[in-house]
Order: C-alpha cells, then sequence, then structure tokens
C-alpha cells in the first residue's frame, strides 16, 4: 500500500505529535523519511565499503541519532526533515569512508590470503625464532647445570614434554613430589 505524503498543514502537526512523543506520529515519519535514507546510503557507499558496511545499519543510527535529538530540531515540514536525514547519512557515509582509509585501517590494504594464480600472503610463522631457541638452549644448559642426581632426571624429562604423571613413574616419585619440585623451580627460576 503506498501512502500519500502527508499535506503542509498536517506535516508540521505531525512532527509536533512526535516531538512530544507519540508513537503512531513517530512510525508515520519512519515511513515516510527511511526507505530514502536508505536509498541515499546504497547510492553513496562504494563497493570497497559496501564490504564492511550495510547501508541499513547506517540508515539505523540516522534514525536513532535524530530520535535521541529530536527536541533540539525545529523543522517545518517533513521535507525539512527528510533534506536533514539525507545530509546526516551522507555525512556518515563520509565518516565511515575516512575511518576506512584511515592510515591505521586503509582498505586499500587489504589483500587476499591467495587468489587464482597468484601465490597469497602467508601469516607469520608461530615457531620460536632461531633467537629465541638459543636463549632456550642457554637456560636449559644453566637449570640443568644447577641441578644434580634426581632432579636432572626430572627436568630432563619435563624438556623432553613429558606429563607429570610420566616424570613421576619414571623417577619412582610421587606424583605430589614432582609438582612440589617444579612449583619450588618456577619460583626460583623464570620458567
Amino acid at each position: 500500500m503506498i501512502s500519500s505524503p502527508p499535506n503542509v498543514d498536517t506535516s508540521y502537526d505531525l512532527l509536533d505529535r512526535a516531538r512530544n512523543g507519540d508513537q503512531a506520529a513517530w512510525e508515520i515519519l519512519f515511513r515516510e523519511c527511511y526507505p530514502k535514507v536508505v536509498r541515499v546510503v546504497r547510492r553513496k557507499l562504494s563497493r570497497p565499503m559496501r564490504k564492511l558496511y550495510d547501508s541499513t545499519d547506517i540508515a539505523n543510527e540516522v534514525m536513532k541519532s535524530l530520535a535521541a535529538k529530536f527536541d533540539n530540531f525545529d523543522f517545518s515540514s517533513i521535507d525539512g526533515l527528510r533534506a536533514f536525514l539525507i545530509r546526516a547519512a551522507e555525512q556518515k557515509v563520509v565518516d565511515g569512508y575516512r575511518r576506512g582509509h584511515a592510515r591505521k585501517r586503509d582498505l586499500t590494504r587489504d589483500r587476499p590470503l591467495a587468489s587464482g594464480d597468484q601465490p597469497g600472503w602467508e601469516p607469520a610463522d608461530s615457531s620460536p625464532t632461531a633467537s629465541q631457541v638459543a636463549v632456550a638452549s642457554e637456560e636449559e644448559c644453566l637449570l640443568l647445570d644447577g641441578q644434580s642426581g634426581e632432579h636432572r632426571k626430572v627436568l630432563e624429562l619435563k624438556i623432553q614434554g613429558c606429563s607429570n604423571s610420566e616424570v613421576s613413574r619414571e623417577t619412582g616419585w610421587h606424583l605430589r613430589k614432582v609438582e612440589r619440585f617444579l612449583e619450588k623451580l618456577r619460583g626460583s627460576w623464570r620458567i
């Protein structure tokens, strides 16, 4: 059902009723203005921006900000309100464009991981660097040099990746003794 636009006499009354909190007046204003705001936003969003922003989300933000500050405005007609909403929607798109092209979030920096015949960008490797391996080896040697007998055996098993229960079975220690030894060692050493 296509609604006919309200005439000039009733449009100011409609705006006044909406300003006073009449829900029916708000619904009429919303039906009159929202589709135009959505069309403007869709027209203004570029293709890369459409990947980041939905036109209805931006239109909803415009309408929400209008509802929050409606008492501050004095529109003489629905056309004046609609023109204001269109300018606000265009400004929100411009703000989104600026935010998307800021140095920190530049849209042109987006690259696919792989596309067709071109090799893709590879994510950073999570394995330790050579310097991290060297530091770990030095600390391992220092740690083992400071221990003797059974303590050294416990540490060697832990370095090999054994669980506390496996270390307990191998050494004949009680599980809680293995845990206490490792806790004491962590307290004195940075492991």
